[in-house]
């Protein structure tokens, strides 16, 4: 069976030019006028990628991509929406329900695009060396500590107060969350976690939830790595890319990607905890060689590359998308397949720094062309981090 695609709008008109869009293409396109219909078709056929309108009768957009994620969650579920519709928008990218989305009037040459690319992702987790070591991590598919609580009451859309209830049984959580609500980049001083977690925002408080769990459960003995030194780099990581989108790009950074730096070296963590032996080898590989290039040195010793078994875990615990790309592509920003191009090639500078400034014999390669894509140079990077030291 070739690529399946199923695209539900209430609309016939937009069904046919869909259609008319993907003639040429090898996908195989399925149509559905409505969140029900769309339900009949996956209850009989297997579905890849899931693009539906948000504004429909009966069961809109974002209650029918809640449904698939909860009945199919292993497809890929984007949402189509119009500017007006933003609250609706972040309310799925929110609770997990679309992956990622694209306005309206959509571009025909873009949304052909993304689905190739999102295909490209989707392929790396099919190959055989991948699935053979999904399978040895069967037992951390269910995040640890509080997370999945933290996770659920999101999607179910419970109040600030219970969600901060379940945050506040957990000392060390409670404190990072008021840790970062509190820092220089919110500046909110509060001792309240409900307060804390409203203006960090729901996304980068299930971020910091799952980060600290993860952190709490890893047992790390391969030098120079210990938990301390990676808990470290991931929150080094996260505030230069607070500081590069503020200082050097001029932008606000997005919601669904405040995080992207805490969790892009996740899978990092849960290799150096669960293979420790293969590890030892590869990271005496990498600190004894020249070429710092951990991609290529994790497929010579395990086949498969902690970027991967990171994009997994972040996409299947249900993590923004431009998330679950940092931590997939953070050491090949270039790579064609990756939909968030900015805040990935932002996160590979940030991973690069993070580790200089802790231990500069673990810093990866820059490549030239990682700035040039975002019009920043190297010299502009090192004289932020200069300027802001002991932030980071």
């Amino acid at each position: 069976m070739g690529n399946r695609i199923l695209f539900v709008d209430d609309e016939r008109a937009i069904l046919k030019a869909i259609e008319r869009l993907f003639f040429d293409t090898d996908y195989e396109i399925v149509t559905a006028d409505s969140g029900e219909a769309g339900l009949r078709i996956l209850a009989e056929e297997q579905v890849d990628v899931v693009v539906s309108d948000i504004r429909m009768p009966g069961m809109d957009g974002h209650q029918f991509l809640r449904k698939v994620k909860t009945l199919y969650p292993a497809t890929t579920r984007l949402i189509l929406s119009g500017y007006a519709e933003e609250n609706a928008i972040l309310n799925s990218i929110v609770d997990g329900s679309s992956n990622m989305y694209l306005l309206k009037p959509w571009d025909g040459q873009e949304l052909k695009n993304k689905i190739k690319q999102i295909f490209e992702t989707r392929e790396i987790f099919k190959s055989s060396a991948f699935l053979d070591m999904a399978n040895k991590l069967e037992n951390i598919a269910v995040a640890p500590g509080i997370y999945n609580s933290v996770a659920g009451l999101i999607e179910r859309g419970s109040e600030i107060g219970q969600i901060a209830a379940i945050v506040e049984t957990d000392p060390t959580i409670s404190a990072a969350v008021l840790r970062v609500a509190n820092s220089a980049f919110y500046n909110v001083k509060t001792g309240s976690v409900a307060k804390a977690i409203t203006f960090l925002g729901l996304n980068a408080t299930k971020a910091i939830v799952l980060s600290c769990s993860l952190f709490k459960f890893a047992n790390i003995r391969i030098p120079p790595f210990n938990v301390k030194r990676l808990a470290l780099h991931a929150s080094s990581s996260n505030r230069l890319l607070h500081l590069i989108y503020s200082q050097l790009l001029k932008k606000q950074l997005p919601e669904s990607h405040q995080a992207a730096g805490l969790l892009s070296n996740v899978g990092f963590l849960i290799c150096l905890h669960y293979f420790p032996d293969k590890y030892d080898q590869i990271v005496r590989a990498y600190v004894s060689g020249k070429d710092k290039n951990a991609v290529k040195i994790e497929k010579e010793y395990l086949g498969i590359t902690h970027q991967e078994v990171g994009g997994y875990l972040l996409n299947w615990w249900g993590l923004p998308y431009p998330i679950v790309e940092a931590a997939l592509f953070h050491h090949e920003p270039l790579n064609s397949a990756i939909v968030n191009k900015e805040v990935v090639a932002v996160v590979n500078i940030t991973n690069h720094y993070a580790w200089k400034q802790i231990s500069p014999e673990l810093a990866p390669n820059l490549d030239p062309e990682v700035f040039a894509m975002l019009g920043v140079s190297k010299d502009d990077c090192e004289r932020l981090i200069k300027d802001v030291g002991q932030q980071i």
